[in-house]
Order: C-alpha cells, then structure tokens, then sequence
C-alpha cells in the first residue's frame, strides 16, 4: 500500500489481469538500461505476447468481473512500458481450450520464422482449479499448457497466471514452487530460460476487488514500479525492488479479506546474472493535493486507463501533496464505511480535491476467483402489476345488494429491498399497495359507490438460482395489512374506514441483468390479506393475483 501502514483492500490492487509477474515479465524482456523503447533494436530478441481473459464461470463458479480488463490492461503495458510490439502482442478473451491451443501454435510458429531469438509472454486472468484452467464449461489441463508453451522456441518464456490453484502450473512438472516472493527466489530470473509466476499457491485462492476493479496480486506490482519500491532512490525500479514490495503488499492486503493470505510462487529455470530495471518513474510536473479533512486510505488512478499512480494513508489535520504528471485522475478515499470517489484535472497548476464534490459509495466487499461469493450485498426491486381479487362472502353480499364492479383488473405497486445472507439467500422487507375494487349501485339520486385497496408492510425471504444474467428466485412474504375503504351515499357524503390485519405473499419470477447493477424483473405473485368486514360479518380478502413487471439493481 505505497506508504500506507495497513492495506487498502479494495482501492489500491489491479485485478487478475495486471498480473504482478505480467510485470515482470516484461521486465525480464528488457534487458538494456534505461527506458523501453516502442520496437526492439535489429540485434536485440524480438517479443512476442499472448494475454489471455476470461470472466467466465465454470461449474460451481461465480463470473469474474475484471479479468478480461485486466487483460486488456497487461497488452498495453507490455506495448508502452515493455517494448513489444503492438502487432506482437496477441490478445485472446474468453477463448475455448481449442482456440486457446490454436493461439499458442500461432505464435509457436511466429517465433519459429522470426529469424532471431525471441521471448515469450504468456499471461492468464481467470477461473482455474487444482490442475486446469476454467475456460467456461470446458477446462484446458495445465500439463497441457505447460507443455505447449515450453515447445515454442523462445530464449526466455515468462508465464504469468492469476488464478486459483494457479501455483500447480509448476507442480505438473515435478518443480515445487517457492514458498514466496522472497529476494532469493530472483537469483535466476535475470536470462533465458523459463520463469513462471503464479499469483497463488497450488492450494490458495487468488482474488479480485471490485472496488479496485482490479486483483490485488497485479495492483501492488504496478504502484512500486510507479516509485513506491524505490528504496534507494536511484530513480528507476529493479527486479529485487519490485519482488519485494509486491510479495509483502499483496500478502498483507489480502490477510485483511475474508478468504485470506495470497503468496505469488515462483518458478525459476534461468541462467545469467545482472540487474534488471523494470521502470522509470515518470517525471511530474504538477500535484494533486488532499485537503486537511481528507482521511483514510488513499488511491489515484489516470484515467483513462485506470493506471494507478499512487496509494498512501491519510491522517486528518494537514494536507498531504501527491507529485503526478498533467492529465485526467480519479482519487478514492476510503474510510471506514465508505468510500469517496473524486475527479482531478491537474494541469501545470497544481489543484485540490473538493472533498463536497465527490461521489460518495458504500464498501464492498472482495470476490475469490473460482470460489463462490455473496455476490452483491443489497437488492432493489420496484414491481408494478395487475391483477385480479378474489370472490368471498363480503364481494357476494354487495352483489345480493345489487351492486356491479367496475372494471376487470386492479394495479399493484410493491418496493422490494433485500440483503444478500448467502449466495442464493436474501431476507428483507416490502411495502405494497394492493390496488382494490371499485363497486357501484344506481339510485334515483347520486350512485352508491363502494372503493377498497390494501396497504401490506412486511418482510420476505428469497431464494435464488443462477448467478449470470437470468436468475429465476422464488419468494415468501409475510406482515400486517391495512385495509382502506372509501364509501359515497346518494347524497355524495363521503365515509372512510381503516380495517388493520395480516397479509401473506408469494411469488415466483426471474430478473434479467442487463449490465452490473441494473436489470428488469418480471414476477406472478399471489397474495393474501383478509382485513376489510361489513356488520354482518363477512370479511373480504384484499390479497391479488398479479403479472408483474419492474426495475431492479443491486450494489
């Protein structure tokens, strides 16, 4: 977390895709001081890169949320920071194993007809069990991969993979994975040869923050080569730099989350020695300043490409002055509850954040990548219907008095606001507004006119099933009804009358995603709320049978 003490778990990683080892794959791909150049030098090993993406789920998996940005992400840095070329960087999302295959014996024969030595970027953000990556329904056995990529005939090979499980990738070979990050490890990972890194052990869950819209495996790794791990101030990151940083950031951000400590293996069969340095840090020329008020960990991002450039700790009582280059960020503040989302423009002037400008969101919590999560913590649904009652003693003794109904359906409107207790479990509470009947009798004088509807508050409970875009639920509702009735003489004089009762509702329906947050939801409810009586004793059911149709979104 840059120069903060504790870990900032949702605003300061980058998701499964900017992988840390992605990173430093590219590092290992320069090998001459100073700067990466936008094309390798005639004498110089050409790059090549595949970065692969997949949000789909396999069986028994939650959808990611992140990784195919992530990917996105890693190709361009390995096309600006990392001296690829563009046209050498293959990017490959939610691919079958078949074309997943078929793009690695492309860049197979890629290198083969190069004509000089190459290296190999090989980067995987996604699902993945104990021995195989999840690429949806199928899966593609990591023996398999490994294999595959080590035929390609490359000086150096960089695996990266940012996944569950991802440390078996080594294991499959009989190599057993460093327990760390640890500067030991790095003896070797300066030459050709193979290095794989993996963002978890072969027994770990690696995870991914919504709030960071990112993995915390590849946040920390892009910060310290920002300048956070430049210890000895030398102006550029190395190898030793980055490793370090990375491996006690991301395991300290990660024992703060309820799934628990993340630790990157390592696999190293390299030869050569040498300091490799994996950035430059831009220069700056203005700053982005917290005002004395701002409090709580800090995250700016350049928009944007969501490149994090910085994550510090905050105290209130005096302001703290960011160095950045002019352009476009985004500064999250998080505090214990909440999360303050502000927009910075900085020119050649330096500028402040307007704390009372900013967007204010609630904390969210992390996904593990191939475990089920809660999924989104709240769910809101506005309903309206139209339905029909029911008949009873009370409706067959207004008719006996000759009155008629007017009109065949009636409206319902229910507002439906649920926490999410398990991943296919959510309780909460509804109010509705059961739309009733409207009776009417002819007279010499003013009609006799008879008005009821219904008001219902209550709680529920909802099960669910699936986790993608459609997920069918079905729902118990119970609670107090109040009964409202509206009654005109033949003289137009107007008397109201309130009945109290119980109520209970079901119903069953499916909501349609059609992006994160908001979807529509259509349902057939029943409901049941006998509250409404005559002085003859008859009591009326001003429960419905209702088609629904409503918004809905959830956070």
């Amino acid at each position: 977390m840059g120069m903060a003490s504790a870990p900032l778990p949702r605003a300061v990683s980058t998701a499964a895709g900017r992988s840390a080892a992605a990173l430093v794959a590219l590092a290992l791909a320069v090998v001459t001081v100073g700067a990466p150049r936008p094309a390798w030098a005639d004498d110089e090993p050409v790059g090549f890169a595949l970065v692969v993406g997949s949000n789909a789920p396999g069986p028994g998996q939650t959808r990611l949320a992140w990784a195919e940005d992530d990917a996105r992400e890693v190709a361009d840095l390995l096309v600006t920071l990392g001296g690829y070329r563009r046209e050498h960087v293959r990017v490959v999302l939610a691919p079958t194993p078949a074309r997943l295959l078929a793009e690695v014996a492309a860049i197979e024969r890629a290198v083969a007809a190069a004509g000089r030595p190459a290296r190999l970027f090989f980067y995987y953000s996604g699902h993945a069990r104990a021995a195989a990556l999840s690429l949806g329904t199928a899966e593609l056995p990591l023996a398999e991969l490994r294999a595959r990529l080590l035929a390609v005939p490359a000086a150096l090979t960089v695996v990266v993979l940012d996944a569950c499980q991802s440390g078996a990738f080594s294991r499959t070979k009989g190599v057993e994975p460093a327990a760390d990050f640890s500067f030991n490890s790095r003896a070797r990972l300066d030459a050709t040869g193979i290095a794989v890194l993996a963002s978890s052990t072969d027994s770990e869950l690696s995870q991914e923050s919504d709030f960071l819209r990112s993995s915390y495996f590849t946040h920390h790794l892009l910060v310290g080569l920002r300048g956070a791990a430049d210890t000895n101030g030398d102006g550029r990151v190395s190898l030793d730099e980055a490793y370090r940083y990375t491996y006690h950031h991301t395991l300290t951000a990660t024992a703060a989350t309820a799934v628990g400590s993340q630790h990157v293996s390592v696999e190293v069969d390299l030869k050569g020695q040498g300091e490799i340095p994996l950035s430059f840090p831009e220069p700056t020329t203005t700053s982005i300043t917290l005002p004395p008020a701002a409090e709580g960990q800090v995250l700016i991002e350049r928009l944007p490409a969501r490149a994090v450039v910085a994550e510090v700790h905050k105290a209130r009582g005096a302001p703290l002055a960011i160095a950045v280059a002019p352009g476009r960020y985004q500064v999250l503040v998080r505090g214990e509850t909440r999360l303050l989302r502000c927009a910075a423009a900085p020119g050649r002037t330096p500028v402040t954040v307007a704390l009372d400008g900013c967007a204010v969101e609630r904390l969210v919590a992390a996904t593990a990548k191939g475990d089920a999560d809660l999924g989104p913590r709240w769910h809101l649904a506005v309903v309206a219907g139209l339905g029909a009652g029911r008949g009873d003693g009370y409706v067959d003794r207004l008719e006996d008095f000759g009155y008629h109904r007017q009109g065949l359906v009636s409206p319902q409107l229910g507002v439906h606001l649920a926490q999410r207790l398990h991943a296919r479990v959510l309780v909460g509470g509804e109010l509705l507004l059961l739309g009733g009947e409207e009776w009417r009798r002819d007279t010499e004088l003013e009609p006799l006119r008879l008005r009821w509807d219904t008001l219902a508050l209550g709680g529920f409970g909802r099960v669910e099933l699936g986790r993608r875009r459609v997920v069918a639920y079905g729902q118990l509702g119970a609670g107090l009804a109040l009964g409202l009735t509206t009654f005109h003489d033949q003289l137009g004089t107007r008397t109201s009358d309130a009945y109290p009762g119980l109520y209970g509702a079901a119903a069953v329906g499916v909501d349609v995603w059609f992006t994160r947050r908001w979807g529509l939801t259509a349902r057939l409810t029943g409901s049941y709320a006998p509250a409404i009586d005559n002085l003859l004793g008859d009591q009326h059911d001003g429960g419905l049978v209702t088609v629904g149709l409503g918004a809905v979104t959830r956070r």
